[in-house]
This record gives structure tokens, sequence and C-alpha cells, in this order.
């Protein structure tokens, strides 16, 4: 009896061992499930940026330190690529090639395009130029310029067709720089070859000029060749071309200098996230610093290398009067122009640019 229950506990134990032993989850056989893919790199937005100007020039700095600025701060999401020196398109084709998309934005001049910005054109009136010489001045000629756009309608309208405007720099104020000849009066330029572009080539037209074409990086052989024999340049260029080598006086009397908006490509920069738009701007007043900064370091290197040279012939208040006088009409025909396109308030612009140029001189 004892032996047959001894066997049957063997039984029940093994037979125990066996079911827990087939009842257990064998290992699964079934695939690792797949890992989710890593998601795909974000294309970068990539801008070209068009400039005529080689990029070590004082205006050329901004944008091409403001690009480094941008691809780093946007994380490389957006990418601007500087194009110096018309190596993408020149400043001639500079609005077609940022509207067919050539370029995403180019450094425009507006004295260069004057016909296409009427009202904007003032950046660059003769007579009606900011002091250049120090960076507080520079800053002022900047944000009056947007002032203007805030200001007046019209003006802002003028870039409509472009992304926002947030970005300008400048250069410097024009000079007349004159070989065997010095001048110091408007009838000094009769019949004198003289190089220039935009209004100002109007402007010595009308004084019995041969008005010639001509622009800084290519003012030295025209001025040593005999094409020119004066030719007014912003007085950085004089030091950045070295003019002061074929030149014998520099007329210390400003005609104008150069405004430089940066204009957009619309669509382009409706691709950028509102995050990115918003770094890329607020980037803008620093790289203008940047610009403005080296900008009054060159233009009072370029006054002592003609100071240096004897070079420097300075008006007397007779003799700026004489000047001031030609140059108002160029004013009144700024104004009647515009007012006979539409633009109401044409004497109120002019009135209040050239007052706030004036307090900027008189700093």
């Amino acid at each position: 009896m004892k032996k047959s229950l001894l066997i049957f506990l063997i039984v029940m134990i093994t037979s125990t061992l066996v079911f827990i032993s087939c009842t257990e989850p064998s290992p699964s056989t079934s695939p690792s499930p797949t890992p989710s893919p890593s998601p795909e790199p974000v294309e970068p937005i990539v801008f070209k940026l068009g400039l005529d100007l080689p990029p070590q020039l004082a205006p050329s700095l901004a944008p091409v330190w403001w690009a480094e600025e941008v691809t780093k701060a946007t994380e490389g999401r957006v990418q601007v690529e500087v194009y110096p020196a018309s190596s993408l398109a020149t400043q001639e084709a500079a609005l077609e090639s940022v509207r067919s998309g050539i370029c995403d934005m180019y450094l425009l001049s507006v004295s260069s395009h004057r016909k296409n910005f009427p009202i904007s054109e003032i950046v660059g009136m003769p007579g009606a130029g900011f002091p250049d010489e120090t960076v507080e001045a520079n800053t002022a000629h900047m944000n009056t310029f947007f002032e203007l756009l805030d200001k007046y309608p019209a003006a802002a309208a003028e870039f409509d067709e472009f992304g926002p405007m947030f970005f300008y720099v400048i250069y410097s104020e024009s000079y007349i720089m004159s070989k065997n000849k010095e001048v110091r009066v408007p009838a000094d330029l009769d019949g004198m070859k003289v190089g220039s572009n935009g209004i100002r080539l109007e402007f010595v037209e009308g004084l019995g000029s041969a008005p010639v074409t001509d622009i800084p990086p290519l003012a030295y052989e025209k001025l040593q060749t005999g094409v020119t024999e004066a030719t007014f340049a912003a007085i950085s260029a004089v030091h950045d071309f070295q003019l002061f080598e074929v030149t014998d006086y520099a007329f210390d009397y400003p005609f104008g200098g150069g405004g430089m908006p940066l204009v957009v490509n619309k669509d382009t920069w409706n691709k950028i996230s509102p995050q990115d738009q918003q770094i890329m701007m607020d980037l803008a007043p620093e790289a203008a610093l940047v610009a403005h900064t080296e900008l009054a370091k060159q233009n009072a290197a370029a006054w002592q290398e003609i100071d240096d040279f004897g070079m420097r012939v300075t008006a007397t208040a007779e003799e700026a009067a004489l000047w001031e006088d030609e140059l108002s009409l160029l004013w009144e025909d700024y104004i009647a122009r515009n007012e006979a396109d539409g633009v109401t308030e044409a004497r109120e612009i002019f009135d209040w640019w050239k007052g706030e140029a004036d307090k900027a001189w008189g700093k």
C-alpha cells in the first residue's frame, strides 16, 4: 500500500512538472519591432545675396558679417551666400535679378536706380546728405531712412514688390576730385570732363561739363588716361582706390552720399519661418554698425591722406552759397517731379529730410 502511494506521488509530481514545462511560453520567434526612422534633415533655405562692391569695402562688411551670423543663429536653417564684386549680378541688373530670383537679395544703390525710387532718391541728394565721419552720424542717416518709410507711405510703397525693408547701410558723401585744375565754384566745372553717375551726372551737365559715366572702381584708370579730368567720389573710395595718386585737388564740399538698402525677393522671404525671419531682422542693426564703424575710420583715413598730400580745398562761405544756389535747382526739380506723380507731400518730405541732415551736420 505504501509502495503504491509512493509510486502515485512520483507520477503526479512528474506530470505536473511536464505540464508546467509545456505551458511556459517559448521564446518569441517574431522579428524585433523596426525602430522609427530618424526624421529627415531639414533642407536649409539658401539666400543668394549680391553685391557690386568688393567684400573688403566698408558697405560690404555689413552683409558679409550678417550672412555668417544668420547661418549661425538659425543653426543652418537659413544660409546666406554672398556674391561680391558683381560676381552674380551687376548693380545695373540688381532689380531684375531680385525680381527673377537670380539673386534672393541685393545691396541696392538707390542713386543708381533713382528713377525706380523717385521719393527714396532723396537719400543721395546732393546738398541734402548726412555727415559720415562718425558712427553716430552714419546711424542717424540710417535711422532717418527707416523713419522716412514709416512717416510717408508713398516712400514705403516704392519697395512693396520686395520683402520687408529692414537692412540699410550708407556709403560716404561724394566730393569732387580733380587733376591739374582746382575746383572751387560751379563755373570751374565748365568744359571739364567730369565722371559721376545718377543725379550728379545730370547736375554737372547743367553746369556745362562733359559728363562721363563713372564709378569709383573705374575712376582711377579714367583719370589716369584722361577720359575724365575730375570725378565725384565717395571720400572713402579715395582711400580704397588710391585716387589721390591720379588727382591733385579734393574739394571739401559734400555732394550727396549713398543709401544702400537690402532688397529681398518676397517669395524667398516667405519660405522662412517667422522665428527665423525675426532673427534675420534683429541682426541687421548690428551688421550696419559693423559697416558704419569701419566707414567712419576709412573716411578719417582718406581725409588724413588728402591733407598729407596738401590736396584739400575748402570752400569759403561765399563759394558754398554759389553751390547751394545751383543745388537748389535739383531740390526744386525733385519736389516738382514727385508732385507731378501725385506725391502731394513732396515738399514736406524734402524739407523734413534736409532738416534732419542739417541737424546732423550741426552736431
